[in-house]
């Protein structure tokens, strides 16, 4: 067959034309794109727990030496605060000591955050004390 046009045979092509291409090469970045941001979304998920998981150990480790403290006594209401090493980071943490509905028994309350960043609270641990001398409770009389 010939092109009537040049007066050459036609020749069959083989590939792709750029239409093709074009199409091939956009969904190419649409994946790609796609699957940066689910890998960033990722990572930010792990860093989360990480952090999470950093700022509790921090609380259970600094309610731990709280009660290792009080060597059997037992704590007035009242706040101290602190900073403490955990995985590479520095976590600033906020101890309460509450009263509760009996006098025998202190509420613990450590909360942790990112050194320099106390308004956004990561992780809270509750504890309770009794107290190792509690007041004589008065006798029941059953019949």
């Amino acid at each position: 067959m010939f092109n009537r046009a040049t007066c050459s045979p036609l020749r069959h092509q083989s590939g792709f034309n750029l239409i093709e291409i074009m199409f091939a090469l956009l969904l190419l970045g649409l994946v790609i794109s796609i699957s940066v941001e689910t890998s960033a979304g990722d990572l930010a998920a792990y860093n989360r727990a990480k952090d999470s998981t950093m700022a509790r150990w921090v609380a259970a480790n600094q309610l731990a030496e709280f009660q290792l403290e009080l060597a059997g006594k037992f704590p007035p209401a009242g706040k101290r605060s602190g900073e403490s090493d955990m995985g590479k980071t520095r976590w600033q943490w906020r101890q309460e000591v509450l009263p509760t509905n009996s006098d025998d028994l202190r509420r613990v309350q450590v909360s942790v955050f990112r050194k320099g960043n106390d308004k956004d609270m990561i992780a809270m641990q509750v504890g309770f004390i009794a107290n190792p001398n509690p007041k004589p409770r008065p006798k029941v009389r059953t019949q």
